[in-house]
Order: structure tokens, then sequence, then C-alpha cells
């Protein structure tokens, strides 16, 4: 299947999936497209830099909802094995103002042997979040476990499912618990040896501030680009 193809394809499931409302503060559902370019680097034999953009389009593909800027520095701590330590600028831009959250945030990047044609990976990110009018940090602990395998050629199917935990009750922010969790299937195509695009499905289970939860479908769009050694 071609990568156009494989768009028209996604949109039409989400288009399928989500129902058309008007008002997105009520919903409980909602179609959206998430686009994210990601340069990963490597400054010398163990050190990395991770320099991340990631727009989010809500209300049906219709508004941007959110942007998150990250960058962070990483160092390689034993084979497979790679720490980070970052920072997040989110400006939050649904509604009528702009509010901005900020999150430092620490990683350990695993990568596990192959399986056959099977590769894995993992990611355990811990996050301090703030944003107005939340009167302290807010802790959320993410877990990703990731796999994929070569189809042949330059095309790779990819999967991968995330669960966020929130640490800690904020007053007027998240309350300790269960956040969201996030089930992706895709496909990836090597354009040349430093850059990467992968197109995919993702499906968010995420509470609200009530009893209800929200069920997000979203086609996610990514570009990778992998920076040589540093000599």
């Amino acid at each position: 299947m071609t990568m156009p193809r494989l768009v028209r394809v996604l949109l039409t499931i989400v288009a399928t999936l989500s129902p058309l409302t008007p008002a997105f503060g009520q919903d409980t559902e909602d179609g959206q497209v998430w686009a994210q370019l990601l340069a990963l680097g490597s400054l010398s034999e163990n050190w990395r830099t991770h320099i991340e953009l990631q727009p989010r389009i809500f209300d049906n593909a219709s508004e941007l909802g959110l942007t998150i800027a990250r960058g962070a520095i990483g160092r390689r701590i034993a084979p497979g094995a790679t720490a980070f330590l970052g920072y997040a600028w989110v400006p939050r831009s649904l509604g009528p103002t702009t509010r901005h959250e900020q999150r430092l945030w620490q990683q350990l990047s695993l990568v596990f042997p192959a399986r056959g044609a099977w590769t894995t990976t993992g990611r355990i990110r811990l996050e301090q979040r703030s944003l107005e009018p939340w009167t302290d940090r807010s802790h959320r602990l993410r877990l990703l476990a990731r796999a994929q395998r070569a189809l042949g050629g330059r095309w790779t199917v990819a999967m991968y499912n995330e669960a966020m935990v929130t640490l800690d009750h904020t007053r007027l922010g998240p309350a300790r618990g269960y956040d969201r969790n996030r089930l992706y299937g895709g496909m990836m195509r090597r354009l040349s040896p430093a850059f990467t695009a992968e197109l995919g499905y993702l499906w968010e289970n995420s509470t609200l501030p009530g009893p209800p939860q929200r069920n997000d479908h979203i086609v996610l769009g990514v570009m990778n680009i992998a920076f040589p050694t540093a000599r």
C-alpha cells in the first residue's frame, strides 16, 4: 500500500469512528490529526540529543489544540539503555485563550535483543507538569512498549501501547490514578539513511474531570531524523 493511499484509509477510519458534534468541550469522542517531527542525534559514543515538535489538531481535525516542543540530552548508561533529562513547553491553544504548560521530564529508553524479524523497545518516562490554575506540580509516569517488523524493502510495520498514571493529586489539576492509554498501529518507510516517515492510527482513552472518559481517534504522522555520530 502506498503512503497516500494509507493516508486516505486512516482519514476514513477517523471520520467513521468519530461523530461530528458542535461543542468540543462536551464531547467524549473526537477525531484528531497529530504530526510529529523527531530528531535524534549522537554527540559522541555515549551522549545523545532529543529534539521534538508535535502539533495536534483537535475538534474533528479543525483546530490546533496544542503543540509540544521537547528537548533533551541523554547518556548511554549500558548497552541498550539510555537515560534522558529534558524540558517541554506545551502551549494549549484550544479555546478563547492560550495556556502554557511546562514540563520537566526524565526518561529511560531501552532497546531489547531482536527476536527473528521483530525488534522491541521500551520507554519509562517521569514528568513534572505545571499549568495554571493548578496549585502545584503534577507528577505523571508513562510506560511505553513498542514492537516493529521489517516487511522487506523499505517498509516496516509498527505497533505500541503507552499507559500513563498520575502519581499524586494536584488541587485544581489532575487527580491521582489512571490518566490515559494509547494504542497505535502503523506503517513506516525509510526514505534515506537519515529520514524515516511513519503513518498510523492511534486510539487514546483518557479521563475527564467528571465520570466520563474520552475515546479519541487519531491519525498520527511522524518524520524521524537520525543525525550521525559527531566526530
